[in-house]
């Protein structure tokens, strides 16, 4: 959370996050000057605090405390650790609670087709599933979005195919 402790609706926030039990860093904007642009290029150029910026890469500015839960609720909801789409990555990945990628799948979408050409776990979370729950998440938004796939990866293409309900995504 970048902030001001002479900012009300600072003094608010932090009140939220104290009232729901929730650590965060919080970046005071007097004592760290040079943070200041990261809060102008948050919000295209404008002076607004506090900006809260979540493990997603979202952010809220100036948030209420309903912005606030329904933004928490978003990020732990019952899916959670869940799969999102960083489309700016171009990349899915599965996401534990504290918003650490544990696995991720590239891909290239061409026309509506994403063409997967690796899937990888980190090391340490490796044997747990996980790569097998990044996939579950990419089938479920393929069914959402229409789109098709084209497994390049070993792992998408087994993953894939020994699952025949997952047959008619194939391109």
């Amino acid at each position: 959370m970048y902030g001001a402790d002479w900012c009300g609706d600072c003094r608010r926030a932090k009140a939220w996050f104290a009232r729901n039990e929730i650590n965060y860093e919080y970046i005071d904007l007097e004592a760290n000057p040079d943070e200041v642009d990261t809060v102008l290029e948050r919000n295209n150029g404008r002076k607004s605090i506090p900006v809260i910026v979540f493990a997603d890469d979202t952010h809220l500015t100036e948030p209420s405390d309903a912005d606030l839960d329904a933004k928490w609720a978003e990020l732990h909801s019952a899916s959670a650790p869940g799969v999102v789409d960083n489309v700016a990555a171009s990349r899915f990945e599965l996401r534990s609670e504290t918003g650490e990628v544990l696995s991720f799948a590239d891909y290239r979408d061409r026309d509506g087709t994403l063409v997967v050409p690796h899937v990888e776990t980190a090391l340490e979370h490796r044997g747990q599933g996980n790569a097998d729950r990044l996939m579950d998440g990419v089938v479920a938004n393929l069914r959402e979005t229409g789109r098709t796939i084209t497994p390049l990866c070993p792992f998408a293409a087994a993953y894939l195919r020994d699952r025949p309900e997952t047959h008619d995504l194939l391109s």
